[in-house]
């Protein structure tokens, strides 16, 4: 069986990859930004050392849905990200709704950095991502 990632077009790649950086780039304390696919596949990613991102890569797409089922159970509608609040930091995974790609987005910050920054620069690179299009 296919997943998702053998069909990725390589565009999609290099704007996962390019979207990375441009995060890494405006949050200064992330440890890791994993783009994978709704199956738990690594698209792109940036970590740091110890961390695996494979683990993360399907760690957050169970998290997202998850979270999804917990939107529709509870009945306050579809889910827009999950964020998970450690000791030491933030975990903040952000579905990326492109029509014949989805992807999840997963950031790993930082206790230092602002929360609501992250948030919304994942949220922003999640948007242009689903976003692009792969015509011409």
């Amino acid at each position: 069986m296919e997943h998702a990632l053998m069909s990725l077009p390589e565009r999609l790649r290099n704007d996962a990859e390019q979207a990375l950086d441009e995060l890494g780039a405006s949050l200064g304390r992330l440890s890791a930004a994993v783009i994978a696919t709704t199956d738990g596949f690594e698209v792109a990613s940036r970590a740091g050392k110890g961390l695996e991102v494979s683990k993360l890569a399907a760690m957050a797409c169970s998290i997202s849905a998850l979270g999804a089922m917990v939107g529709q159970e509870s009945e306050v509608g579809p889910h827009q990200n999950v964020i998970v609040e450690a000791s030491e930091g933030y975990i903040v995974i952000v579905d990326i709704p492109h029509p014949s790609y989805p992807m999840i987005l997963n950031l790993v910050a930082d206790r230092e950095e602002m929360l609501g920054q992250v948030l919304y620069q994942a949220k922003r690179a999640a948007t242009r991502l689903a976003d692009i299009s792969l015509l011409g």
